[in-house]
């Protein structure tokens, strides 16, 4: 998911047919699959357009997705199992190399495949379909938190303290630092939501705030 569609933006049929090279049928099949996984909403007006951000949503994802982790970083650090600790330290020392490189686009990638990492290393695989549903769904937010400038270099340091807590296997602990970091992000989104999800396009225009805000 690349987020280029501003939330709220109309999904005109014409259009997308065109540019995708295929006809209207499949594509009003792709939005009702769509609509089913919370991205697109359908009005008989309107057609398609993008889900906008909200806080309802932004809690009730988060809510699921701290219990979801939690739990998975418990599991984990009762598990040991070394492979997983080496590839969450290895993700943990790229999201450190794209942090020294300015690349705050290859850092919000890294700690998202960090975080579904430990969850599908839980080993659980009911746990891990839970997460994949809302995977998508997920990744809206967390693409308007990756323009949040300073975001990076405070959520490093809260990541590399949850990998540590699973390699001492400190169950509490690493369950325990899971919910301080996701509700750090959410403070962050909620408290400061016009910087938090401005995203600039070509010649200065800004998206949509989280409650539906233009911002000039």
């Amino acid at each position: 998911m690349q987020c280029r569609l501003d939330p709220g933006a109309r999904l005109v049929e014409a259009e997308l047919a065109l540019s995708c090279g295929v006809s209207r049928v499949p594509l009003r099949e792709a939005f009702r699959i769509l609509a089913t996984e919370g991205l697109v909403d359908l009005s008989l007006h309107r057609g398609a357009t993008v889900r906008p951000l909200s806080e309802t949503e932004l809690q009730e994802l988060f809510g699921v997705r701290m219990a979801i982790e939690s739990f998975a970083a418990a599991t984990l650090a009762r598990r040991g199992d070394r492979g997983a600790l080496a590839r969450l330290r290895k993700l943990v020392r790229d999201m450190r190399a794209s942090i020294s490189a300015g690349d705050t686009g290859a850092y919000h990638q890294l700690a998202a495949s960090f975080h579904e990492c430990f969850v599908e290393a839980a080993g659980n695989a009911l746990l891990a379909a839970t997460y994949g549903q809302i995977r998508q769904r997920l990744r809206r937010y967390q693409a308007a938190m990756s323009r949040v400038p300073h975001l990076p270099r405070t959520s490093i340091a809260e990541h590399a303290a949850i990998l540590d807590a699973i390699a001492a296997s400190d169950a509490a602990k690493a369950s325990a630092l899971s919910v301080e970091h996701l509700e750090s992000l959410v403070r962050q989104f909620s408290g400061g939501t016009e910087a938090a999800i401005e995203t600039t396009r070509g010649g200065g225009n800004k998206t949509r705030s989280i409650k539906g805000r233009k911002i000039r």
